[in-house]
């Protein structure tokens, strides 16, 4: 059996659009991704933890560089190449390093923040 072809990369897109269409509410748009993004990466807070759709494993990876943030995806960077913003269930600066985060965030916009014993968690969706 094959893995990877097409008919995979189609199956998989549809579990996730379905798996985006049971969430009862979408809090950020490829737009407030890249803003976030460069907003973590000029606070210069070190690894986030981002969690994916459909994904159990939360990985720790550093914010990318401006030139991986690509319009509608991350660039061919770790945690997730070339994965759609639209994918990402949340990211979550760690305590240690949260100080500060939520006011900057503020000055920017609305962003959909949690704060948690863990961190401050800006999540993508409602379930």
């Amino acid at each position: 059996m094959a893995w990877g072809g097409e008919a995979d990369r189609d199956e998989m897109q549809r579990r996730v659009d379905a798996a985006i269409a049971r969430a009862t509410a979408c809090h950020m748009s490829d737009a407030k991704w890249r803003k976030l993004l460069a907003a973590l990466r000029e606070l210069d807070i070190g690894p986030l933890r981002w969690k994916f759709i459909r994904e159990d494993r939360v990985f720790v990876q550093p914010v990318p560089p401006a030139h991986a943030v690509l319009e509608r995806t991350l660039g061919d960077v770790l945690p997730y190449p070339y994965g759609p913003f639209r994918e990402i269930e949340w990211v979550e600066v760690p305590a240690e390093r949260a100080a500060g985060v939520v006011e900057a965030l503020a000055t920017l916009g609305q962003f959909p923040i949690q704060r948690l014993d863990s961190g401050v968690r800006v999540v993508g969706y409602t379930w």
